[in-house]
């Protein structure tokens, strides 16, 4: 299990709040095992994002017009996360 640092651990809160405020449920039941954080608006919707390997996004998104109003700025901020993860990985690993 890799532990993280403090501005890794920064960015992940942030993250919840963020996806929070969009009215997404957060899980870290796996972020010490297999590394993720799953994020899941009413059921349907579920954004997982990876912290290993280079941190990436795993969507399953269903046709729901409730989410579709967010998922944009869902993205955007997943994507921002993960650039800022990256760079901070780099950091940490160099």
């Amino acid at each position: 299990m890799q532990m993280f640092s403090f501005e890794q651990r920064k960015l992940i809160a942030q993250l919840e709040r963020d996806m929070k405020k969009l009215g997404l449920t957060v899980d870290y039941s796996k972020i010490a095992t297999d590394q993720y954080i799953e994020f899941e608006a009413e059921g349907y919707n579920r954004i997982v994002v990876w912290l290993l390997n280079g941190c990436f996004l795993s969507l399953s998104l269903s046709n729901n017009p409730q989410f579709a109003k967010v998922a944009p700025k869902v993205l955007y901020i997943a994507n921002k996360f993960m650039e800022n993860y990256r760079k901070i990985d780099m950091e940490v690993t160099a």
